[in-house]
């Protein structure tokens, strides 16, 4: 699997790596069924066909009066015969001309009536209605099959499951969905300094985060993880969790091991056990990224610091599960940007593509404008939960004057205040 690139530090643009990554994966094929209100996130494994129509018969959109349009032409009072409600059936007598039925939203539109009128637009007897605002044939009724037509393709395999797919689904009656299984995820934190949140921390440790973070990241992915847990920097241990990890896992992400320190053993034995396909990405922070096999698995190591575990997992990490659990090609993630006016200048070394944290915000013209925080560290996590967003700088960029445009990710598709 070995992946060459023309750069001359060997580091493969980012670009680059997430193609060639997504081109050395395979979705998962088995499939199952579930109940759609377990569904959620889930990824269809087979088109979703309509076996009824929505709706299912001709009902009113409004609560008003159903009656001839034609009727409505004029200021003579039409005779109310009958009221029909919501979950009531039809009567079998025809609706007459001069007629008209008191109907409420959801109804049955009565045999022989082709329009509803609000009742905003009537004025209401004891026995009779006059029509205030002519209608229109086929005005405020909602038809058979207008939403969907029985046999009409609704959800296409590949697609993953939103609460509107939800929605949807129960809309037409469907207790059930066949969609591709979890893929199965394990976790790994590398590092004789890592400790457990709740220990005791002796000198020279700090406590493990990263699989708390990709735990979180993958939590709208259908995914099952096996975290294995702190390992410490011990050829032998870390081997013998590989070992385990390749022959139960879809996937490994490792955080931790993966740089050229003395300790890093990540990528040698990921090579000894598989193989490495690049190792080294052109991005800040995230430097030391590696994708390979580790037996069976697909093998992701992040990078220990926070930071830059955080960021990959983000960027690579994640569409690389988008593409292992089955959803179509088109709808592997690919990040909202948008462009923003830097309200201050930005130097910074050329060389490799910047996710800087950042934080935007509507100006009084209803445009964004966008300032990077001071703190761009690797290991300053606060810097994150302090933003809102990434400036997204190219690898050849060096300097931005302020008041220029810039492209910006944002975390959230919520209002940004």
């Amino acid at each position: 699997m070995t992946i060459s690139t023309s750069a001359p530090n060997g580091w493969l643009p980012l670009e680059d790596a997430l193609h060639n990554a997504l081109s050395h994966v395979q979705p998962v094929v088995e499939a199952e069924a579930v109940m759609v209100g377990d569904a959620l996130h889930r990824v269809v494994s087979e088109d979703v066909v309509a076996c009824v129509n929505v709706p299912p018969a001709d009902n009113s959109a409004m609560d008003g009066f159903a009656l001839y349009a034609s009727d409505s032409q004029s200021a003579l009072p039409l005779q109310v015969v009958d009221t029909q409600l919501a979950g009531m059936p039809l009567r079998e007598v025809k609706l007459e001309k001069g007629q008209a039925v008191r109907i409420m939203t959801g109804a049955l539109v009565p045999n022989g009536a082709d329009c509803v009128v609000m009742q905003e637009n009537t004025t209401r007897t004891d026995t009779d209605v006059v029509i205030n605002k002519p209608a229109m044939p086929g005005e405020n009724i909602r038809r058979a099959g207008g939403d969907i037509a029985t046999g009409a393709t609704v959800i296409t395999a590949g697609t993953q499951l939103t609460a509107s797919h939800l929605v949807l689904l129960a809309s037409m009656g469907i207790a059930s969905v066949q969609v591709f299984r979890k893929l199965r995820v394990g976790i790994i934190a590398t590092g004789d300094e890592l400790k457990t949140a709740g220990e005791t921390l002796a000198s020279g440790q700090i406590y493990e985060s990263n699989r708390t973070g990709t735990r979180a990241l993958l939590a709208a992915e259908p995914v099952e993880i096996t975290d294995f847990g702190i390992v410490a920097d011990d050829k032998t241990a870390l081997s013998e969790v590989f070992t385990n990890a390749a022959h139960t896992q879809d996937l490994v992400v490792s955080s931790g091991g993966v740089s050229v320190g003395d300790a890093d053993f990540v990528k040698e034995l990921v090579a000894s056990q598989g193989d490495i396909g690049f190792w080294k990405i052109a991005i800040k922070p995230g430097k030391p990224f590696a994708f390979g096999r580790l037996g069976n698995a697909v093998f992701c190591g992040v990078p220990g610091n926070p930071v830059s575990a955080f960021v990959t997992t983000q960027q690579l990490v994640l569409p690389i599960i988008k593409r292992m659990v089955g959803a179509a090609s088109e709808q592997v993630i690919k990040p909202l940007t948008i462009k923003a006016t830097l309200t201050t200048s930005l130097r910074r070394r050329a060389g490799r593509k910047e996710f800087v944290r950042a934080h935007m915000q509507k100006n009084a013209y209803g445009d964004y404008d966008v300032v990077p925080l001071a703190k761009q560290s690797s290991g300053v996590m606060t810097t994150v939960t302090q933003a809102n967003c990434y400036i997204i700088l190219p690898a050849e960029c060096s300097e931005i004057p302020e008041g220029n445009s810039v492209t910006i990710q944002p975390f959230s598709l919520l209002e940004t205040q």
